[in-house]
């Protein structure tokens, strides 16, 4: 017998074929050999015979497509494979071998009797949020991945899904980024002499909030000289050495006085900004959590009237999203958090990672990174698009209220400005029945069982260089 490598989808043709298709390009791009009668039957092939070689020979599980049609009596080819399915199920004796997907509103107790006591994985409730399920039923039970390149029967896949104008369609759709323009960058940039021992000021430096950098005896800073002396002891003193432009700083060029190089003024400037920033977002109540890749600020619970931020979806409905919530698989509360990133250039950009914080007590963050590691794999791992979307909506709801601006405070004679909500572009093309975009009242689904294979990637701050 050959090795049983491939993945067989079993459904109704021409019924579930954008189904089908989108479900094979998917899987196919994940590693899997995918096998569906769409094109896999060759001319002059004997239709059965080509289908129950597959099953027999080939196949280590069997996607059964449940719909209206495939559980029709009447189709007797679909119901030919279903029972080929279970017959080659109780010779390999895997209980598991066919694996039921829903994908309209039939009925559970009209399933063929085959699959009537199976659990099936309900499609009908968006395609994209159940793709990771299946996904996970397939990786549990040891499905294998290819360790060919997979190019040509991706493309094969694609051109499948191409082809059918239902799946892309000309017509303009939104999408929503994570990136919020900067509207205003600082005009001046201070800097500051000071008496007193090196050793003693940089320490004291310690207390001041308001961001800024040493450059030799020279303190940089946005901030007022009163407002860096208030949190210094009275024997050390600053004093205005000069005042610079920001994009003057910024090109590295200052010689009275003698400022940093280019270099070096990009990435004091870029850690000042975001430092700011991290204080707007903390004068509004959220909390730090510091992160091997930064600094990561989080709704706390209790911020929030139960925790929901309410905001207009892209259909203007009016709705909400839990961005704290509790966890009883886990026994942990998590809660959504943001980290900032800060570009300079031509079109200069605040950028926001989102993070996805554990506590015990709705404020605290789990002090073991591998716990909180293992925590967010395991709860995040369906987080796709259905999910996302709207955290990031309900995140900039909290964050500009509507408005097309935030002033940023850097002290109390200067600031910048970002603006309030994420930019958003639109696409000439759309995917009608791609990921699917839902805005669920509510928490995100509790993990299944609790089991975690340290297989599934991790959802939230990457390492990234701010420079």
């Amino acid at each position: 017998m050959s090795e049983r490598d491939v993945i067989f989808i079993s459904h109704a043709t021409p019924d579930d074929n954008e189904f089908v298709r989108w479900l094979g390009t998917r899987l196919t791009g994940m590693g899997y050999k995918v096998w569906a009668d769409i094109f896999d039957l060759a001319g002059g092939t004997p239709f059965w015979t080509s289908i129950e070689d597959a099953l027999r020979k080939r196949t280590v599980k069997v996607v059964f497509v449940v719909s209206k049609a495939s559980c029709d009596p009447n189709r007797s080819g679909v119901q030919n494979e279903l029972s080929v399915a279970d017959a080659v199920k109780k010779s390999l004796k895997d209980p598991a071998f066919v694996i039921p997907v829903r994908i309209d509103d039939i009925a559970f107790g009209d399933l063929p009797i085959q699959i009537h006591r199976l659990n099936a994985i309900d499609f009908k409730t968006g395609w994209g949020g159940k793709l990771a399920e299946l996904v996970d039923t397939l990786a549990k039970a040891g499905v294998p991945r290819a360790v060919a390149d997979l190019s040509a029967e991706f493309d094969r896949w694609r051109q499948a899904s191409v082809r059918s104008d239902v799946v892309v369609e000309r017509g303009e759709e939104p999408l929503l980024t994570s990136i919020m323009p900067i509207v205003r960058l600082p005009d001046e940039i201070s800097f500051y002499e000071y008496e007193g021992e090196n050793k003693k000021f940089e320490q004291a430096l310690e207390t001041v909030p308001h961001p800024h950098a040493m450059h030799n005896r020279l303190l940089v800073s946005f901030a007022a000289a009163h407002e860096i002396q208030v949190h210094l002891p009275p024997e050390l003193t600053v004093s205005l050495r000069g005042t610079a432009s920001f994009p003057t700083f910024l090109e590295g060029k200052l010689t009275d006085p003698v400022g940093p190089q280019r270099r070096d003024a990009n990435s004091w400037a870029v850690r000042m900004l975001r430092e700011s920033f991290e204080a707007h977002l903390a004068s509004r109540g959220l909390l730090p959590y510091l992160a091997s890749a930064g600094t990561v600020m989080f709704f706390p619970k209790g911020l929030l009237a139960d925790d929901r931020v309410y905001y207009t979806n892209a259909k203007g409905k009016r709705t909400y999203k839990q961005v704290v919530g509790e966890s009883k698989v886990l026994k942990a509360h998590w809660h959504l958090g943001m980290r900032a990133i800060v570009r300079l250039g031509e079109a200069p950009t605040l950028r926001l990672r989102p993070f996805v914080v554990f506590t015990r007590d709705g404020k605290t963050p789990l002090q073991d990174a591998g716990e909180m590691t293992k925590l967010r794999r395991r709860f995040c791992k369906s987080w796709f698009n259905h999910v996302w979307r709207p955290l990031w909506q309900a995140f900039f709801e909290f964050f500009g209220a509507g408005s097309e601006s935030v002033l940023i405070a850097l002290g109390e004679h200067r600031s910048w400005t970002v603006a309030g909500d994420g930019l958003k572009l639109t696409a000439g093309m759309r995917m009608p029945f791609d990921l699917d975009v839902a805005d669920e009242e509510g928490e995100p689904e509790e993990p299944d069982d609790g089991d975690d294979d340290g297989d599934e990637p991790d959802e939230g701050i990457d390492d990234e260089d701010e420079e």
